[in-house]
């Protein structure tokens, strides 16, 4: 008789724990702002994505050398594509109406990146697609196509060999800089749907063996299996949104508690609760805010961030005391 309706992958140990006194970078996918962000709402010191959303292992390894390298980008490197300015290299976020200020945001990320990077204790690198999209006029493989017309890119899918280099060489790169952070990949659980099942599969499988072959040479190389719990223990498609492609809050929130286990004290991840309830409390609406109640509220949440604070004097809670100090009488 069955006892169990559902595959369990336990979190990975890792031999090392990330506190709120570390440095924090996540590069990649979209996947990787969903845990930047939660680890950002959580007060970690984390940079998140420098370039935007990043798919492809190529451009991520490009963002990282123009950020240690510090080559920032010029005008002649921008496309006018419709009313907007645009990089080959970066997400459309980052396109504006003028060159210039495309350019301005580009360059204080590139520089804000650079010095995340440096002091980082660990870097996160989250791969979505061995599919790449190279620029025909400018034989340079992209990192968004900005609904450029698909006749001016050539799609292809990186080899196994490629990917390994191009995943080996960070490790490289990074030492060589005299950067001496953890290095965690994690394959992206979104599907890229648009290049088929079969093309989507196969580029998993690319990414998925290259990275392991990385792990497996380096020790300051480790793998999260972010993909593996989407695909294997949740597995169902009401943890998934409306395209039938992202993974939902609720199924984002089941990885986020994996991490949390992988990487996290029991310290780190009771003061992360005792921050999550004070984040809801500053958010919090009250019907009658003159209340005995309410007023006896604020003052404990001010009392707490006060207790926080004589423990943990990193921790900033400028904003929240800030709303509650507002409504108090």
């Amino acid at each position: 008789m069955m006892d169990s309706f559902r595959t369990n992958i336990t979190a990975p140990k890792f031999p090392f724990h990330i506190s709120h006194g570390d440095q924090v970078v996540m590069l990649g996918s979209c996947f990787t702002e969903n845990i930047g962000e939660l680890m950002q709402s959580q007060k970690f010191d984390v940079t998140v994505n420098p370039f935007g959303i990043l798919f492809n292992p190529f451009s991520i390894m490009n963002a990282l050398e123009r950020m240690l390298n510090d080559r920032p980008y010029t005008e002649s490197e921008l496309l006018k594509v419709n009313e907007h300015w645009v990089s080959l290299d970066h997400h459309g976020s980052f396109n504006k109406k003028s060159p210039k200020e495309t350019l301005d945001e580009i360059n204080q990320n590139l520089a804000k990146g650079r010095d995340g990077i440096k002091s980082a204790n660990y870097i996160f690198i989250t791969l979505g697609s061995a599919w790449v999209y190279n620029h025909k006029e400018r034989n340079h493989i992209v990192a968004n196509c900005h609904k450029i017309p698909n006749t001016e890119f050539e799609k292809q899918l990186l080899s196994f060999q490629d990917v390994h280099l191009i995943l080996r060489h960070i490790p490289e790169f990074l030492a060589a800089k005299k950067i001496n952070a953890q290095i965690v990949f994690t394959v992206s659980p979104v599907r890229h749907w648009k290049d088929g099942a079969i093309e989507n599969q196969r580029s998993k499988s690319i990414l998925n063996s290259a990275i392991h072959e990385v792990v497996d040479e380096f020790e300051s190389c480790h793998y999260f299996p972010s993909y593996e719990f989407m695909m294997d223990d949740l597995r169902d498609y009401r943890f998934y949104g409306q395209d039938m492609l992202h993974p939902t809050p609720q199924a984002i929130h089941y990885i986020w508690e994996k991490f949390m286990e992988s990487f996290f004290t029991e310290e780190t991840a009771s003061l992360c609760k005792e921050l999550k309830a004070i984040a809801e409390a500053a958010n919090h609406r009250p019907m009658d805010p003159e209340s005995n109640s309410f007023q006896r509220f604020l003052r404990k949440q001010v009392e707490l961030i006060d207790e926080l604070e004589a423990k943990h004097p990193a921790l900033n809670f400028k904003v929240e005391r800030e709303r509650f100090e507002a409504w108090v009488l």
